[in-house]
């Protein structure tokens, strides 16, 4: 499958306007996994999906908990990063971690790392970093002046955050920078975190906490499982981007991380079915002929387009069943499309706001 892809520049520009591989570490001792996804849950609830009305919040998840304690992370390292250069890592101490669903950070805290950030991306919601200065501007735009008056040592990133000019003029103030490549949907996660890790001298840890995750994630399969067993039939759904009232509005592809998400989670995925594989404007005759019963979108998306009743003033959207019935179910933004440590949670909250009658409307 091909890497998940970042917003083109258009899209990026649009947003704005709208909103505005190592050294061996020694070996750690595992913690204990996150209590969020479990095998055992009940299905309490659960109903055939089609029947439900009425738009759904899906729960936001808790921090990630660290794989293991004290870290130590072996550097120097050096390794190869996404865009071929060869990194030197010489200090952790002071770290930024900038992506647009909040991957990143999620890998450094559960590596254990978290008191090392001095800094957060607007999409890193995670309860421990909420009071740490934010270096991005304008939604998904990077302040390098905000960034340099944090000093950090060291920036891990996949350039979904801010341009490539501005990573440079960084790297040219003295901080290193390390480029990941985007995880390549579920079967990625481990992949990535292990690469993150090399970064950090710490690839036992890492190699911890993907194998944690790798098992979290089958618990979650079989929680959605026992949850879609009451739908005998898979609702079809679309996942949209949206951004503010003016131009937008996206059917997203399985090239930018939805496919995964909408299989995941026992839904039919319209838009492959359609060939859409990267962005769709989300027209008016583009969402009448794909008709989903359910649409995924991140929850300030749909807050910044006016909530759901904006949503439904889009030229199509209240034509679709999933427009007539208000089946829109939100999640927050770096949660609905992360591929890390939380997306066994992100899914099995997603699937409750599907699949249960229960819960908290969007």
């Amino acid at each position: 499958m091909k890497s998940r892809r970042t917003l083109p520049a258009i899209v990026v520009a649009a947003v704005v306007l709208a909103i505005a591989a190592c050294s061996p570490a020694a070996p750690q001792a595992p913690a204990s996994t996150s209590p969020t996804v479990s095998a055992q849950t009940p299905t309490a609830g659960a109903v055939d999906a089609l029947g439900l009305r009425g738009p759904r919040e899906a729960a936001t998840v808790n921090d990630v908990t660290a794989a293991v304690q004290n870290p130590r992370p072996a550097l120097p390292v050096t390794v190869k990063d996404a865009s071929g250069r060869t990194v030197t890592v010489t200090s952790a101490d002071r770290m930024l971690a900038l992506d647009l669903y909040g991957t990143l950070t999620d890998t450094v805290i559960g590596l254990g790392l978290e008191k090392r950030l001095v800094g957060r991306s607007n999409s890193d919601t995670q309860a421990a970093l909420k009071n740490l200065p934010v270096v991005t501007q304008g939604g998904h735009d990077l302040n390098t002046e905000a960034v340099l008056e944090l000093h950090p040592a060291l920036i891990l990133t996949n350039t979904t955050i801010g341009s490539e000019e501005k990573y440079r003029q960084l790297e040219s103030a003295g901080v290193t920078v390390v480029r990941f490549a985007q995880p390549q949907g579920l079967d990625g996660i481990a992949g990535a975190i292990e690469a993150v890790g090399a970064s950090l001298g710490l690839g036992q840890a890492a190699h911890t906490l993907a194998q944690r995750t790798q098992d979290d994630l089958a618990k979650a399969r079989e929680r959605i499982t026992a949850l879609k067993a009451a739908t005998p039939v898979p609702p079809r759904a679309a996942v949209l981007y949206i951004r503010g009232t003016a131009g937008v509005f996206f059917i997203l592809g399985k090239d930018y991380g939805a496919a995964d998400v909408i299989n995941a989670l026992g839904l039919e995925d319209v838009a492959a079915e359609n060939g859409i594989t990267q962005l769709k404007p989300a027209n008016a005759e583009s969402l009448v002929s794909l008709d989903p019963q359910i649409v995924l979108a991140m929850k300030d998306g749909v807050q910044s387009t006016g909530g759901v009743d904006g949503l439904l003033k889009r030229p199509g959207m209240a034509a679709t069943t999933a427009g007539s019935t208000k089946r829109i179910i939100t999640a927050a933004d770096g949660q609905l499309l992360s591929y890390g440590p939380r997306t066994p949670a992100n899914l099995v909250a997603l699937a409750e706001a599907i699949y249960t009658s229960e819960g908290k409307g969007a």
